[in-house]
């Protein structure tokens, strides 16, 4: 049976956005076989919405799922919003150094495409304020401007649009961490937003009994180690150090976490310009493993906002 028009336009769009917020942070982009998938049984390919950040230092490509992806997929499991498990706004009067306020531009970054991609947006709103603010503090200044702020608020209760205006703004930030050379701030940022949005997921794993979450969650053992790679080239930075130390500690406990994943050739729908990922994957990870990793990603994260 074919998808009404509007329901492929409304899919389209929700592509084009995940792809666009991902940019955020790339400054280097090729092609390599996907990492990870959204199925909701574990085994079976099914079509996902999303794309992973393809990042490349050094000659070496790294592919990071991005937090745009992961909150669709807390949406669409139906996982409910919590406005409690977000990084106070308040705490951005707190960030004194380059790399708190990089990593936190990616936590609220990650925390404003949740409120958005949930219609919540008053929360939307209070998110993209501070992330203006890191951004201006970081010398990005023309990541969310005035005019941006503007649209913003005149498309109030139009999730789409909104959705699309904050991938603007990404796609800016994109062109100008590019242009600067900037890695370093580009990986704190990219860090930030995936520690954010795995923080999320642990603590609304529960919340649903769609196993898409728990799927995505064990997935993670093959990003924590790209994660840590892209790092490293920083990690002179004592700051920077102690946050490898937090993903190394991570890492091993993702080492007993059997995952499997299979590549296959997207379907590419030029008509109606959409991409059909039939890839697969497969995570096998017990209760006391996902709540040890609950507890590494908590104290990972506090360290961040903190």
């Amino acid at each position: 049976m074919v998808a009404p028009k509007k329901n492929l336009a409304k899919q389209h769009i929700k592509k084009t956005i995940i792809g666009a917020l991902s940019m955020l942070v790339v400054f280097g982009c090729t092609e390599e076989p996907k990492r990870g998938s959204d199925n909701n049984n574990g085994a079976n390919s099914e079509i996902e919405k999303k794309n992973s950040n393809l990042l490349e230092i050094d000659g070496k490509v790294f592919s990071i799922p991005s937090p745009i992806q992961t909150a669709f997929l807390l949406k669409d499991a139906g996982a409910t919003y919590s406005s409690d498990l977000m990084n106070p706004t308040i705490s951005v009067t707190t960030y004194a150094t380059k790399n708190k306020k990089a990593l936190n531009l990616g936590v609220y970054g990650a925390n404003l495409g949740y409120a958005t991609i949930y219609d919540q947006t008053q929360d939307a709103i209070s998110y993209m304020a501070v992330s203006k603010r890191l951004s201006s503090e970081l010398s990005i200044d023309n990541l969310f401007n005035e005019e941006m702020i503007k649209r913003f608020e005149a498309n109030l209760g139009s999730q789409d649009s909104l959705l699309v205006l904050v991938s603007d703004a990404f796609k800016a930030s994109d062109k100008y961490l590019k242009d600067n050379k900037q890695n370093d701030i580009s990986v704190l940022i990219l860090a930030g937003g995936w520690v954010e949005t795995l923080y999320l997921a642990t603590q609304l794993v529960g919340t649903t009994d769609n196993t898409s979450i728990r799927n995505r969650i064990g997935e993670q053992k093959i990003t924590v180690k790209n994660l840590i790679k892209l790092l490293l080239p920083f990690q002179n930075d004592e700051e920077i150090a102690s946050l490898i130390n937090h993903l190394n500690e991570l890492k091993d406990l993702y080492s007993g976490i059997e995952f499997t994943y299979t590549y296959n050739e997207p379907i590419v729908d030029e008509e109606n310009k959409t991409t059909t990922i039939t890839s697969a994957s497969n995570v096998k990870m017990n209760d006391q493993q996902l709540k040890d990793i609950s507890a590494k990603i908590n104290e990972t994260r506090s360290f961040i906002i903190k």
